[in-house]
């Protein structure tokens, strides 16, 4: 397969940046929570003072959002590889992040509720130094709309990788084994079924 670029849907920003929004209303709320109790005892121009400077920081936050999103949303690009899946990201300092395929374990497909709302979806792709450990995601492919699709790539590529190590792999291992206790002897398993590769190719 020839690589294969992907980014995420419009939507994803629409969503990022509604989400960033309500999450700084919120914490404004709770915030002039505290400017009860100063009104009450009397101190009505500290409490209003201390109200404007909430709003003003609240106001400063979505603007700063709404000004960045766009830059970060531009950033996140996702490239589906032989042997390894590579997301871009970020705005002032750039981040590429490889992952493997051979140190994969599972492939997750999540759709949240504001996810849905916009016709998205995320793929998490666990590996066996992180999921093993916290059943956190090693990286994940946000705002896609075509989630379904994109998993189906990853987990055919996946398939035709392991296919690659052993005559026998493809049938034998599960696409989405299953983690051992000790994830430090999974992962080391890993890297000796991938030197073990390098050595056949010899």
């Amino acid at each position: 397969m020839s690589n294969k670029m992907i980014v995420p849907h419009h939507n994803y920003l629409t969503k990022f940046r509604i989400v960033v929004s309500l999450y700084l209303l919120i914490i404004t709320g709770f915030m002039l929570i505290f400017a009860w109790p100063m009104a009450a005892e009397g101190a009505g121009v500290a409490a209003l003072i201390y109200s404007l400077v909430c709003l003003g920081l609240c106001v400063f936050g979505i603007v700063l959002t709404l000004f960045l999103s766009a830059a970060y949303y531009n950033s996140l690009k996702y490239e589906i590889l032989e042997d390894e899946v590579i997301v871009r990201a970020g705005i002032v300092t750039k981040s590429v992040k490889h992952v493997p395929y051979r140190t994969v374990t599972n492939l997750v497909v999540k759709r949240g509720i504001m996810d849905r709302m916009f016709g998205l979806g995320s793929l998490h792709i666990q590996t066996a130094g992180m999921s093993a450990n916290t059943n956190a995601a090693e990286e994940s492919l946000v705002g896609l709309e075509n989630v379904q699709e994109v998993y189906d790539m990853v987990a055919a590529e996946l398939r035709r990788f392991r296919g690659g190590m052993t005559p026998t792999q493809a049938e034998s291992e599960p696409l989405h084994p299953q983690i051992t206790q000790n994830g430090d002897l999974h992962a080391m398993l890993e890297e000796l079924k991938a030197i073990r590769v390098l050595l056949e190719k010899k």
